[in-house]
């Protein structure tokens, strides 16, 4: 697992997760190396295949085929170890993008499991630079619709309670009683539905 140490405000040490998502990030990081392993082959044939086929011409002279594996050698000599340096800053750079989004991603599982337990009285908050922006604006947007109606469901739920509370001091016949009993049965229900929300 990767990380580093950052200073915060009070000039405490605290470390900073670059991989939070193995499978994705590994995946991610996968995918970049397949690209950048097809690009070097490309590049490799490109570069190789001409010289090859050159220094295996019968008709060049000793000297001729001497530059000619110069030349290959001078490739060898510095391609590879360019390739081999663009390969690891690519790398170290695939796992800070992809933490970029994994780490919204996790928060966004986090928040999704809040509301499955009917918290609901928070946001996502992601750190700056992440992306995913416009993701964690509409989570966000979805929060507070759902806190404004369950808000208000429960409102009207309490309205209710009040309602049914006076007619249970009026004197009903048995019908009546029957009726109301049934909906008080409802709005007992209704209540327990509600308060398994947490909007605050």
């Amino acid at each position: 697992m990767i990380k580093r140490r950052d200073k915060n405000s009070m000039g405490s040490i605290r470390r900073r997760t670059y991989i939070v998502d193995k499978k994705l990030q590994y995946r991610m990081l996968g995918y970049n190396a397949i690209y950048f392993f097809i690009t070097l082959a490309a590049l490799s044939l490109a570069l190789f295949t001409p010289l090859i086929f050159e220094i295996s011409d019968p008709s060049l002279s000793p000297r001729q085929q001497a530059e000619v594996a110069g030349k290959i050698l001078y490739l060898h000599s510095y391609l590879w170890p360019a390739l081999l340096l663009v390969l690891v800053v690519l790398g170290f750079h695939s796992v800070l993008v992809s933490n970029k989004i994994a780490g919204p991603l996790y928060r966004f599982r986090t928040t999704f499991q809040r509301i499955i337990e009917g918290d609901i009285s928070g946001s996502v908050k992601i750190r700056k630079g992440d992306l995913l922006i416009n993701e964690q604006t509409k989570i966000d947007e979805m929060i507070s619709m759902l806190k404004s109606k369950i808000g208000q469901i429960q409102a009207e739920g309490a309205a209710l309670g009040e309602l049914l509370a006076k007619i249970q001091g009026q004197e009903l016949n048995a019908e009546q009683k029957a009726a109301l009993a049934l909906l008080q049965e409802h709005y007992e229900r209704l209540k327990k539905e509600t308060e398994f929300f947490k909007t605050a």
